[in-house]
């Protein structure tokens, strides 16, 4: 029995499905149509539940602090211990954050070592800075401390350099920035890691403090000038962390990105010397 043929006409099809036979047949394909509806509703609902499903699971693994980039081999793990969110590479077994450490973890270093630096070096320190790319929120680098003191009179005397070594500060002779530059290693942290500290004393009026701030304050304040030491400083750390060797790869870091350090130095120099010049004018 089949209404819809070609050889019944449509009066027929009509009076056939008012007959109780007809009825039954319609209401057999009407419920078989209901049932296709449901079962494709179903099927719709289960589809939209396992994409939402995907997309949360998608997302809690892009924020969870705990896992590690399969992208790449950068030795690169981020840890629940990095506030800043960001990535770390290791370096010879020193961390290399790509987006900065912690700057309250660091200003806090800074200043348990102004207290006891004053406490040695007492009205001999003429003044406390810091400095590098660690004074630098967001900017990639290891997270050791930084700091220069003018003294005067300069250098120290051994009886001085005795109690900087009681105090933790160990003695690494003339610095390689400037002739007039006697430079230790001291801090709380383990060398390379946050707390660790490296001093540079030098004579009150010496232009490596000026320069250093100039660096800074050129750096903080030129987006351009962030972007270009952020992404050598980067591409460094990455290039040097395929290396095979283990050790040195902290010094390699540091030559592959002197060149734009140099450069943008000169440029803050610069900048700073026309901005003094001009306040003079003023």
């Amino acid at each position: 029995f089949a209404p819809w043929r070609s050889n019944f006409s449509i009066t027929k099809s009509r009076a056939i499905l008012t007959t109780p036979a007809g009825r039954k047949v319609n209401q057999k394909y009407n419920q078989i149509n209901k049932n296709h509806m449901i079962m494709g509703f179903v099927f719709l609902l289960l589809l939209l539940l396992t994409n939402v499903q995907i997309r949360t699971s998608l997302a809690f693994l892009s924020q969870t602090n705990l896992y590690k980039e399969t992208s790449s081999n950068l030795n690169m793990v981020t840890t629940s211990t990095d506030e800043n969110e960001g990535g770390v590479i290791m370096l010879s077994g020193y961390p290399f954050y790509l987006r900065g450490a912690d700057p309250k973890a660091l200003a806090e270093v800074a200043d348990k070592n102004r207290v006891l630096l004053e406490s040695i070096f007492s009205s001999q320190m003429k003044s406390f800075n810091r400095m590098g790319s660690s004074t630098i929120d967001g900017l990639a680098g290891t997270p050791v401390c930084d700091i220069v003191v003018e003294l005067s009179p300069w250098p120290m005397t051994d009886e001085t350099k005795g109690k900087m070594a009681i105090a933790g500060y160990e003695y690494k002779g003339v610095g390689s920035h400037t002739s007039q530059d006697e430079w230790f290693f001291g801090g709380e942290g383990k060398p390379g890691h946050l707390g660790r500290v490296v001093l540079h004393t030098v004579p009150e009026g010496s232009e490596f403090v000026r320069d250093m701030n100039a660096f800074v304050e050129y750096v903080k304040t030129h987006p351009n000038a962030f972007q270009r030491y952020n992404d050598v400083k980067v591409k460094g750390a990455v290039c040097m962390s395929k290396k095979s060797m283990e050790d040195g790869k902290l010094l390699g870091y540091k030559r592959e990105k002197a060149e734009v350090c140099d450069k943008i130095k000169e440029e803050a120099i610069d900048w700073w010397t026309k901005r003094e010049t001009k306040t003079k004018d003023l």
